[in-house]
């Protein structure tokens, strides 16, 4: 990564330039971003949110995003990007409509609750995956008026292109399906992703998930409806959607989109190893489960065959999102255009990491306040969450009329001088240039230079 301001190196595990001190906001995912940067990303890292606490304003803000007034630049993605949550409770909430609906049912109102049942049932589960990819697209360029757009159009104009695909080759067993339904999806994800705005991996994802939500949604209806037990059809494919034409779609999707970049779709694009890559792989993975064979019959999953392919497919594009992650890191910490006079690297005085997270990393004394803790929205040097020792707000710098003060904000394991001195609470201690000082321990010191 590169220092939006003067241009120098910085080092993934850092959150300044050690040359000019400026910082890179990274927002409360530091953690996050700093781990997907060296490839190192869990599903843990990825659905930690889902069981936080969230408020009304946090749905709110979320369904803001993408519009001309909302989308954020380039430099701010980062910060204003929060991981995914909102999907789980869309997730949940139709799970308990269909329970509803199958007790109405089961009481003998069948003809009044079997239509919602089919529809939010083929419906929900894709939805709901969709609306994860939403929540990871993290350029935050794509309303969800657009996505419901692409969902509806996207989806039946991929089923009217297998249609005429199907109509072209003929008709064979069902893994043949692969042959007329991959390329029919793959038109109408381009439909959508052709402008030059949709330059991102992860909008490509998206565009592509959304496709194929909605051909999933539309051929589990038309499954159900022609199934001899309606209840058990749309239980089943809503059970096994997300490994199958969303996670497809959305890889190749994906991959498109990371190798036409800016530009606008030409043929060369198609004809790129890392598209044709991910879209063999969409298109095996498909083939394998639609042919006729069995591993081992189980519950939930009706074969093992389909949770080993749920699998695949989820490391597959997994694969290409933390792709999308790192171009977005790379993308957001881009050098700013140089200027003449635009950066003076003279600074009055700065404060300079010994050892920890900080180490070798400098921050400028001369402006505001310098607060460190682990709470990123009322601190400036933010410390991991698992970095023992740290408080909230663990204390403080700050520069009044040249003097250095150094402040203890009533932390738990306390703020040290170099020689051991622990720092009363809420009382400034005065800093001269070649002082040290350390956070609950010398795993993290600090030098006034």
């Amino acid at each position: 990564m590169n220092c939006p301001k003067c241009g120098s190196s910085i080092g993934y595990n850092i959150q300044c330039c050690p040359k000019c001190g400026f910082r890179i906001n990274y927002g409360g995912n530091t953690e996050f971003y700093q781990k997907a940067a060296t490839s190192k990303l869990t599903l843990k890292d990825v659905f930690s949110d889902v069981f936080k606490h969230h408020n009304k304003k946090d749905g709110e803000r979320m369904f803001m995003a993408g519009t001309s007034l909302s989308t954020p630049k380039e430099s701010e993605m980062l910060a204003e990007w929060r991981k995914p949550w909102l999907f789980a409770w869309v997730g949940g909430a139709g799970f308990i409509f269909l329970m509803l609906m199958y007790l109405i049912m089961s009481s003998g109102g069948i003809g009044l609750a079997l239509i919602p049942f089919i529809f939010v049932g083929a419906t929900i589960v894709p939805l709901a995956v969709l609306l994860f990819f939403w929540e990871m697209n993290i350029p935050r360029n794509i309303p969800i008026y657009s996505v419901i757009l692409m969902f509806l159009i996207g989806g039946a104009a991929s089923l009217i292109f297998t249609v005429m695909l199907s109509s072209a080759v003929g008709h064979g067993p069902s893994y043949w399906a692969p042959l007329t339904e991959e390329p029919a999806k793959l038109i109408a994800l381009c439909l959508f992703l052709r402008k030059p705005k949709n330059k991102y991996i992860l909008n490509g994802v998206l565009i592509g998930a959304a496709i194929g939500t909605g051909f999933s949604a539309i051929e589990s209806m038309a499954y159900a409806l022609g199934a001899k037990n309606i209840i058990d059809s749309i239980l089943l494919r809503g059970i096994l959607s997300p490994g199958g034409h969303i996670v497809w779609a959305g890889m190749y999707g994906g991959a498109l989109a990371m190798v036409k970049g800016s530009d606008k779709l030409e043929a060369k694009h198609f004809t790129d190893k890392r598209f044709l890559s991910y879209f063999g792989i969409a298109f095996l993975l498909h083939f394998l489960w639609n042919s006729n064979f069995s591993l081992m019959r189980m519950p939930l999953f009706l074969d093992l065959k389909y949770l080993i392919l749920i699998i695949a497919a989820w490391a597959a594009i997994l694969s290409i999102i933390k792709k999308g992650i790192q171009q977005v890191l790379n993308v957001s910490t881009a050098p700013a255009p140089s200027h003449k006079n635009a950066y003076s690297p003279a600074i009055a005085s700065s404060l300079m990491g010994i050892s920890g997270s900080y180490k070798d990393c400098s921050f400028p004394l001369s402006g505001s306040t310098l607060i460190m803790g682990r709470d990123s929205k009322r601190t400036n040097i933010v410390f991991s969450s698992s970095t023992p020792g740290i408080s909230s707000v663990h204390c403080e710098l700050r520069n009044e009329g040249g003097k250095i003060l150094l402040v203890d904000r009533d932390s738990s394991y306390g703020t040290f001088l170099d020689n051991g001195t622990k720092l009363i609470p809420n009382q400034p201690y005065v800093l001269n240039p070649g002082d040290k000082f350390y956070l609950a321990n010398h795993n993290n010191e600090f030098q006034i230079l």
